[in-house]
């Protein structure tokens, strides 16, 4: 489901908000409208509740603010589907797909350039220019759509987006 990815996406970025101090009314209100679409009300609620604080509220765009404060004088306390697993690429365990740190063995795992999810082992390539990891497949689709690396914005033919065998380097 493409609108949950990007919600969920953003859920990533509204978690580290304090990240981007400059930013962070137009990122929640992106985070709050994008987790409406996708069907993830209690998060959504979760992010207008945190708007509606004095020290944004005046700074919600016009064109949300009545929507907004709706969604939360009017919780909508539906279940929010799970999100999908996906395993971690160092222990195998398995953890929600755009979480980047693994809660069993506390790695930090590298995420996609192509959908910004968590890499697995079983379709890990990387951009043959700025070797960055990708997912095999998503990375293709991206380059059939755009010839151009979405991280270093190089050309990249189909042709040369290896599967990597062993991406960690655990086989000697």
């Amino acid at each position: 489901m493409p609108r949950q990815g990007a919600a969920r996406m953003l859920v990533r970025v509204a978690r580290n908000i304090t990240g981007f101090p400059k930013h962070v009314v137009p990122i929640l209100t992106s985070t709050v409208i994008e987790c409406q679409r996708a069907d993830l009300k209690s998060t959504a609620f979760e992010y207008a509740a945190m708007l509606m604080r004095p020290e944004y509220r005046d700074d919600i765009n016009p064109a949300y603010k009545r929507k907004i404060e709706a969604m939360v004088r009017k919780r909508d306390k539906a279940d929010e589907p799970d999100e999908q697993q996906c395993p971690c690429p160092f222990c195998g365990i398995a953890g929600p797909e755009t979480d980047m740190d693994c809660i069993h063995c506390q790695n930090i795992i590298p995420f996609c350039i192509a959908t910004g999810k968590r890499m697995t082992v079983d379709d890990w390539a990387e951009c043959p220019s700025c070797h960055f990891p990708c997912r095999l497949a998503a990375f293709k689709q991206v380059i059939q759509a755009q010839p151009d690396c979405p991280m270093c914005d190089q050309a990249v033919s189909l042709d040369s987006i290896k599967l990597l065998k062993d991406p960690l380097g655990r086989s000697s």
